[in-house]
């Protein structure tokens, strides 16, 4: 049996709605990142699998009154600074494919692994927005998609141009066996030759998530992604994407399917629901969401888990900054004690990969 996994996502829920204004929610340290490194610090303590790092491409100023919005660290320079503060926690920035070049993407994933020792994934997703601070229109979702397969293609080959296997460190012959490195062939929109300047961790391609739920979103997950995060509020919902997902599979290993949960916790359920009701409630649009104890959390996902509806979560906590630190010190613990859930390592592709 495929042991479930653990993600926590930096979006940082914790601070939307009215959470932010409370005294010790250390908003203050959002720009900094310095609120998320240390989330990520407990999470790897925790035994959390991956940390994740939703993106925007741009900025609604007019929301700021009323909350943070969209600010925050780009993902990758984020990862890059949790990477040297933490020990096994997997690293997942997001990339858009619709305006990122794939060089760039294949380069700085590269960088991330080895600066993790091989414990970078990527998130790959289309924008629906974004063009204004890009080159070029917004293209139509055939487009978009279209896009993504080639950016993931070819970050895929540019990987595999400088390979592992290929540096040899020789201090009385070569630093690299240059007949194990090679260029790339191009795709149709991209013509990119490589190779890269960076070798790589493994001879292995570094993990995929996909976040999305379209028909065009969940095909390309399906053939390319090795998790989805999902919006999935209901255990029916969870069971039939993963239905879905197996049938446009093929005889390739179905994706993960990983709900984010909305976890608005506290140590009693009276003051769980203070919190959700002062943060604003409907801590995010169709996700799954869990207000109570941290036994209670347990409890709900060990159950959705058991039930086939879902390959482990993706953690939104929410209401407060206690419920970081609530999810990280008693419902890990708890999801860890299950033996449900696989036991922590600093191998992102044992984890999150099916085999």
């Amino acid at each position: 049996m495929t042991t479930a996994v653990v993600g926590l996502s930096l979006s940082p829920t914790w601070w939307r709605g009215g959470a932010w204004r409370e005294i010790g929610s250390r908003i203050e340290d959002l720009a900094s990142g310095e609120a998320l490194v240390d989330a990520a610090r407990l999470a790897d303590s925790a035994g959390v699998h991956f940390a994740f790092k939703p993106d925007s491409l741009e900025l609604d100023a007019s929301v700021l009154t009323e909350w943070p919005g969209q600010t925050g660290p780009d993902p990758l320079v984020l990862m890059s600074a949790i990477a040297r503060e933490t020990r096994r926690i997997g690293l997942v920035p997001t990339y858009s494919t619709t305006f990122a070049e794939p060089y760039l993407v294949a380069r700085e994933l590269q960088t991330l692994d080895q600066l993790s020792a091989g414990r970078a994934g990527w998130n790959a997703v289309t924008s629906l927005g974004g063009s204004r601070n890009m080159s070029g229109e917004q293209p139509s979702a055939d487009e978009r998609y279209g896009r993504a397969r080639e950016v993931i293609e070819t970050v895929r080959r540019l990987h595999a141009s400088y390979p592992a296997r290929a540096v040899l460190a020789d201090r009385e012959g070569a630093y690299a066996d240059a007949s194990l490195i090679a260029e790339i062939e191009r795709t149709e929109r991209f013509d990119v030759r490589g190779p890269l300047t960076v070798p790589a961790v493994r001879d292995e391609p570094l993990p995929l998530l996909h976040a999305g739920g379209s028909p065009a979103s969940l095909t390309l997950a399906a053939r390319h992604a090795d998790a989805v995060f999902a919006m999935t509020e209901s255990a029916s919902a969870g069971e039939e994407l993963r239905r879905g997902l197996a049938a446009l599979a093929g005889e390739r290993a179905t994706p993960r399917v990983l709900p984010g949960v909305v976890l608005c916790l506290g140590a009693t359920r009276d003051r769980a629901w203070e919190r959700f009701e002062a943060a604003g409630g409907g801590g995010g649009a169709r996700h799954w969401t869990i207000v109570g104890t941290p036994a209670d959390a347990s409890q709900q996902i060990l159950g959705r888990i058991r039930a086939g509806a879902a390959d482990g979560i993706i953690a939104l906590p929410y209401g407060s900054w206690e419920a970081v630190e609530l999810f990280t010190g008693e419902v890990m613990p708890e999801l860890l004690r299950s033996e449900v859930f696989a036991p922590p390592r600093p191998d992102l592709r044992e984890i999150l990969r099916r085999r």
